[in-house]
């Protein structure tokens, strides 16, 4: 099979190669060289991966209205069956949503499977790709596994909050898999046949460790708890009693107007974080056009996030387009969060048993062994 590869730094191979060890750097460099003529595998990877976050999204939408709506038993207790049966004889609109979101999540499950198997065997050689395939494959099955313990032992707001985080952690890491993959596929520079180089750049431009890189780590994990705090208040309840915006008016109802206290100063916290990524970003943008893009975009996002909480105080918590268009426009929040915690990553190198003692490789030697 094919495989794009590219790294932190551009690299040639020599053809004079003896041993094991270059036979290993052989096999790597024929598999990178044929990706020139193999474009159609990435392609199918790529339009796969977008599939499969496009339809984990809709797996996260369709299970908050699951719960939402008060769905999660619409198949008894039973999992996987619902109300013993592999397809139920009785139809009502509660079973309808949570049999729809079951079928989904298998659908789902599948195409991710597909696509990770895909992108493993082409470009397992960069970490970045191992990582993110293993975040999305193992929280996909983390969020499977809560939900069957939820429809057979009931679920408490603590477990839901978990649900709720541990499904966006699954979509982030699709989302990341979209964007690395990405990434590579604009990372070969040229296959030269003239000068017998491949040679490639980096995934990303290496960002220096300072005050954005900090900024972006300590933003993503304090969101990250602010989601559970969120969660948690929204399967106690207490939100649907928040009333009054950008203030709160409820001061007679006790423990709930606390809450709600709480919860709005975690959210001008989360604003403030990102106003200053933005600020950094922009100051940096000629040398980090990304980081920039990525700073503005979770600005918009912050911006549309209050507004949606404050549609969700005026419609008393009754619409569900409001709550939905919130945990949307949170979720991506989150992923672009995510993605400048990626760019801030330095990128990674190549496994160095395929570059150590070896300068260059002949395309040509490759090429007419294939």
């Amino acid at each position: 099979m094919p495989v794009i590869f590219s790294s932190g730094v551009a690299f040639v191979v020599h053809s004079c190669r003896t041993g094991s060890q270059s036979r290993r750097i052989d096999d790597f460099v024929k598999e990178v060289v044929r990706i020139k003529y193999s474009r159609a595998w990435y392609r199918l990877t790529y339009v796969l991966a977008i599939l499969t976050l496009i339809g984990l999204f809709a797996v996260n939408i369709v299970g908050f209205v699951d719960t939402e709506t008060g769905s999660a038993l619409g198949c008894g207790h039973d999992w996987p069956l619902c109300n013993g049966t592999v397809i139920p004889h009785v139809w009502g609109i509660k079973t309808l949503i949570e049999f729809s979101h079951r079928a989904l999540v298998g659908v789902v499950t599948v195409l991710l499977l597909l696509t990770s198997g895909l992108a493993w065997r082409l470009y397992r050689f960069w970490p970045e790709v191992k990582a993110t395939i293993a975040i999305a494959v193992g929280f996909v099955f983390v969020q499977a596994a809560l939900g069957a313990l939820g429809v057979i032992y009931g679920d408490p707001a603590w477990f839901l909050a978990f649900h709720f985080g541990f499904s966006l952690l699954a979509f982030v890491g699709v989302l990341l898999l979209v964007v690395v993959l990405g990434q590579i596929g604009r990372s070969i520079q040229r296959i030269d046949a003239r000068d017998d180089e491949v040679t490639v750049i980096p995934l990303r431009r290496p960002v220096p460790k300072g005050r954005f890189t900090r900024g972006v780590w300590f933003t993503l994990i304090y969101m990250y708890v602010a989601m559970y705090f969120g969660a948690f208040v929204s399967s106690t309840g207490d939100g649907s009693g928040f009333r009054g915006w950008p203030f709160p008016t409820e001061v007679h109802s006790g423990s709930v107007f606390a809450v709600d206290i709480v919860h709005r100063a975690v959210a001008v916290g989360l604003g403030v974080l990102v106003v200053y990524l933005f600020v950094l970003a922009t100051l940096m943008r000629k040398e980090h056009f990304d980081l920039f893009v990525g700073s503005s975009l979770a600005l918009v996002f912050v911006v549309l996030v209050a507004f949606s909480g404050a549609a969700l105080i005026w419609t008393n918590h009754a619409a569900l387009w409001a709550f939905l268009l919130h945990v949307s426009l949170i979720t991506g929040l989150f992923g672009t969060l995510s993605y400048l915690g990626l760019q801030v990553i330095p990128p990674s190198r190549l496994s160095p048993r395929f570059i150590k003692g070896a300068q260059r490789l002949r395309a040509s030697d490759v090429g007419s062994e294939m």
